[in-house]
């Protein structure tokens, strides 16, 4: 083969592929569903199919402002909340704390010649908040203190100066069945001092579950407590940081879950009747690896984790390395901060850092747990009954009459009704939802946009 038939043969395979091409372009732009491109190749003349072509571009641009809304939306991760309704044959009855607004008895105080100024002392252990003691002393006297402070068992002098158990709850039943109130009541210091915690088990791992189920609707179904608050014992000088009151805070929640009593206690005086009506909402949460926020691992000195015993633990943790010791109410081994540490340490450190723990919790790690129980209590009160009764009530617990309305407190709580809500998270949207959907709009826009210049184009033609 000449040179001259190869290159005439070349630039016949050549001529035969633009047609071809041409003809899959015609093809194309005859029967694409992309109106635009559509009107621009059968436009009739240049400012025709400039026109179509500008819209084609104006539609390509809204598709990817569209695309990256759409994106912008799905990075934030947006989620559903689903509220259901259950009706269940039985609730787990939560944990019961009931904490004595009195933390050191009075006849305590005088049989072992302690002075109040050694009382107010002691007591700046529990208070993260500053007072003014420190103003009232001298030096000398501080170090009179600090020494008498170093001298003592700490812990033994808390449990012996504080009412115990047996004092303080008399009489305990549940649906009806009376059960020994302190032989599981669990003790646990708050910053009302030494409480009691009620209405718990713990697994041989060191769990802590409900020890009580509610399994019909009626106020007498679930835990019933007679108190005796001693009031004749509290003490009679103002103490910073405690309360004058007379009676005791009480505080519901999970077992696994530390006590929230000073900041979600409900206070009950003496000489009434109260009736706590528990309603439950349970909370189940996106996981931190799917999408969501929560977490779910265990915690030092708690096997289950919850988002209270998470702030404490992270507040010990702050606390710990600002100052080397710990508050008397935390968990833990470490050495436990004495007044002297409360005064010049915790209580100045407590002002500031302490207060972004509690407001930027998130940023310390403290997340929702992936499944949580939170409990909305309704308080109603009644004056005990008359003479008669009441002399019957105060024997059975060994009660004087005339001291019965200034210490007695019959507590009945139990559930409103065998029904609870889930509020439960779900995505909002998946990245194919997301696309599709900037698909749909694009194409809407375009068809839209398409359909409209083509009827304004033929009433135009049909005019001229």
């Amino acid at each position: 083969m000449t040179e001259k038939e190869s290159e005439k043969e070349e630039k016949g395979s050549s001529d035969e592929l633009e047609v071809i091409n041409h003809e899959l372009n015609k093809d194309f732009l005859e029967t694409t569903t992309f109106h635009g491109l559509v009107m621009a190749y059968h436009a009739s003349n240049t400012p025709e199919k400039i026109f179509w072509i500008s819209a084609c571009t104006i539609g390509f641009g809204l598709l990817v402002s569209q695309i990256f809304l759409l994106l912008s939306r799905y990075s934030t991760h947006p989620i559903n909340t689903i509220v259901t309704r259950h009706y269940a044959d039985e609730l787990s009855f939560p944990a019961v704390t009931l904490c004595n607004f009195n933390s050191f008895k009075a006849s305590y105080i005088a049989a072992n010649n302690i002075t109040e100024s050694q009382v107010r002392y002691f007591r700046e252990m529990f208070n993260v908040v500053p007072s003014y003691f420190k103003l009232n002393r001298s030096q000398a006297e501080v170090q009179q203190l600090d020494a008498w402070i170093d001298s003592l068992d700490i812990m033994q002098f808390v449990t012996d100066a504080a009412f115990t158990c047996e004092e303080t709850i008399r009489f305990c039943q549940f649906s009806g069945e009376v059960f020994d109130c302190c032989a599981e009541a669990l003790p646990v210091l708050t910053g009302h001092g030494l409480c009691w915690t009620l209405g718990v088990r713990t697994h041989s791992n060191g769990t802590r579950y409900s020890r009580f189920a509610q399994y019909f609707q009626s106020s007498d179904a679930g835990l019933s407590a007679w108190v005796n608050v001693h009031s004749e014992d509290y003490t009679d000088f103002y103490i910073p940081g405690s309360t004058q009151d007379q009676g005791i805070r009480i505080n519901f929640h999970l077992p696994h879950s530390p006590t929230t009593v000073d900041t979600d206690g409900y206070a009950v005086p003496p000489g009434v009747h109260t009736y706590a009506y528990l309603d439950v909402t349970k909370y189940i949460s996106l996981r931190s690896d799917n999408w969501g926020d929560c977490v779910n691992f265990p915690l030092p000195h708690y096997n289950v984790y919850s988002y209270e015993a998470c702030v404490n633990n992270i507040i010990a943790s702050e606390i710990w390395d600002q100052c080397h010791c710990r508050l008397i109410f935390q968990l833990g081994d470490t050495p436990t901060c004495k007044p002297k540490d409360m005064i010049t340490c915790v209580q100045p450190f407590a002002s500031d850092q302490l207060t972004d723990i509690s407001v930027q919790r998130e940023s310390y790690g403290c997340w929702n747990p992936c499944e949580d129980w939170k409990f909305q209590v309704t308080m109603s009160y009644s004056s005990l009954p008359k003479s008669r009764a009441l002399k019957f009530i105060a024997e059975t617990l060994n009660i004087t009459g005339e001291n019965a309305r200034e210490n007695l407190i019959l507590l009945d709580m139990s559930f409103k009704s065998l029904d609870f809500f889930t509020m439960q998270q779900q995505k909002a949207t998946t990245i194919t939802e997301t696309l599709r959907r900037s698909l749909y709009r694009s194409r809407r826009c375009e068809r839209f946009l398409a359909t409209d210049l083509q009827l304004h184009m033929i009433q135009q033609k049909t005019k001229s």
